[in-house]
């Protein structure tokens, strides 16, 4: 079932195997305004054992004005709650996106600051199974997040030979560590270290339509102790044939290439490793073999969530919209133990059309 030749397993070497340009994330794309589906595309994450909480950020051009940013902004809080935000702005400059109460500069290649000053509403995790959250009644929040890269930018279109798709003309991946805080009014012990952890970001423009698109597994993790990286990408078709597995590995100053990787449910058609919107299972194992022939078995477990949707063609909404087939995309801060017990800290997304989901899954 799997797309078999689009990644020869490898290692590279280098901070930047894949050629980015330096100054690729010191300002805004130029949009193609003559096409309508056009769009620039980030998602950040950033998740800390510290005080066992974390911030999420998913934030794009509007196809009616793509010099109009949108940004879902989301704050993990330790009690289960989640506080739930959609803003939009300008970029004044055009020296990285901006939403209003967010903005996001890129000091250097893969170095990012992610700066949020506004107000979204308190729930629980689990309401946002159930349907559109985010204009309630609004609790104030800020945070100030510093990424420094973990692993060199990934290249899909460098590191496969996939194919430009209908979803993208770009397509970056990038493990970080992260160090900030976060602060919410009104809550008691109401600021938290951000520190020590880890985080992904994805990174895409051009053409952008999903409609095609039936689900991914995108993610990643930071090892703090071995300074470790693991970067992983499914993704698969409308009617739940896995069109790509990959994943790389970050180690000793060499990235290595991997195809295919197993997660937990992948080896059904269609993929079955989400089993309800409430992250379920909550423990996965990812299976790896390395280009040394090494096979490594890693443990993936959830330790929070949100739930965000995007309807066909690309239209972005928090909790689950359920009824109109869109992608539900289970957003999960999430570790990772490695086979010597070592952990790290990281996210991942597991995204489904609704008719790929199981029966009982809403």
């Amino acid at each position: 079932m799997y797309g078999v030749g689009v990644l020869d397993t490898r290692v590279l070497t280098g901070d930047n195997p894949f050629g980015v340009a330096a100054d690729h994330y010191t300002k805004c794309q130029t949009p193609d305004y003559d096409d309508v589906m056009w769009s620039e595309t980030h998602y950040w994450s950033a998740w800390s054992p510290v005080d066992t909480a974390g911030v999420y950020v998913h934030m794009g051009t509007t196809p009616e004005d793509p010099d109009l940013w949108w940004a879902q902004v989301f704050a993990f809080l330790p009690d289960g709650h989640v506080l739930v935000d959609r803003c939009w702005g300008r970029s004044p400059d055009r020296h990285g996106p901006c939403a209003g109460n967010f903005r996001a500069i890129s000091p250097s290649l893969g170095h990012w600051i992610l700066s949020y000053d506004g107000a979204g509403e308190l729930c629980r995790s689990e309401d946002l199974t159930t349907g559109i959250r985010g204009a309630g009644p609004a609790l104030p929040f800020r945070f100030e997040v510093a990424l420094a890269p973990a692993m060199p930018v990934w290249d899909l279109f460098k590191a496969t030979s996939i194919g430009e798709r209908e979803w993208s003309g770009c397509h970056h991946e990038q493990v970080h560590s992260c160090k900030g805080w976060l602060e919410v009014a009104g809550r008691q012990g109401g600021r938290y270290n951000l520190d020590d952890g880890g985080g992904f970001r994805d990174h895409s423009h051009g053409h952008r339509d999903f409609s095609r698109l039936g689900g991914d597994h995108l993610g990643g993790w930071y090892f703090p102790e071995s300074r470790r990286a693991v970067q992983l990408l499914h993704m698969w078709t409308f009617d739940g044939k896995v069109e790509i597995s990959a994943a790389s590995i970050w180690e000793g100053g060499q990235l290595e290439l991997i195809e295919p990787v197993f997660v937990t449910g992948i080896d059904h058609e269609p993929p079955r490793s989400l089993t309800h919107l409430r992250g379920d299972p909550r423990r996965l194992e990812m299976v790896m073999d390395r280009p040394s022939g090494a096979t490594v078995t890693a443990l993936l477990e959830v330790q929070h969530l949100l739930i965000m949707s995007n309807t066909s063609p690309n239209t972005n909404l928090n909790g689950a919209a359920l009824g109109a087939d869109g992608l539900l995309l289970c957003e999960t801060p999430m570790t990772m133990t490695w086979p010597d017990g070592e952990v790290g800290y990281g996210h991942l997304e597991r995204g489904y059309r609704e008719h790929l989901l199981p029966q009982g899954t809403l």
